[in-house]
């Protein structure tokens, strides 16, 4: 491996940021976003705080789970690699997910189908961005001189 690729830096240190930083104000900013936006229909249609309680439970773990990928990514530590796959594998998951969770609340046939449009398209959307990420980490050679010699668990 050409010791020029080693280290956290060009995309590596991108994705380190957005890790880090970028994808969970992302996330808190449109959790805070749809809250503000859906809190004057919560007493006419209380599934709807049911679907933001249980999507703003599963945003958070996300951005937490983010910040930790992040920063394992950051300071190349053991096994960094393999949680920023997880984490983007969690990501493209709860995408999927997230379009049934509201049928599954009771969100009624109406309001789902004011939702699934723009909901289709984050999740296509969300899905994209996790699976090029996904990419990168398999076959970028930084990633590879980077972290081929970190200790494993």
């Amino acid at each position: 491996m050409h010791l020029q690729l080693k280290g956290v830096k060009g995309w590596l240190l991108l994705l380190s940021i957005s890790l880090t930083f970028l994808d969970p104000f992302s996330i808190l900013f449109n959790l805070i976003f749809i809250t503000n936006v859906l809190k004057p229909q919560f007493d006419k249609q209380p599934e709807l705080l049911r679907l933001i309680l249980v999507n703003g439970t599963c945003s958070i773990g996300l951005a937490v789970f983010s910040v930790y990928a992040g920063i394992s990514l950051w300071k190349v530590l053991p096994n960094a690699v393999a949680t920023a796959k997880k984490y983007f594998l969690a990501v493209a998951s709860y995408s999927i997910i997230s379009m049934i969770i509201p049928k599954l609340l009771g969100v009624s046939d109406q309001t789902s189908k004011d939702f699934s449009g723009s909901n289709l398209i984050s999740s296509l959307l969300t899905i994209s961005y996790a699976a090029a990420w996904y990419l990168y980490l398999t076959k970028s050679k930084r990633v590879k001189a980077t972290y081929q010699s970190a200790p494993t668990d």
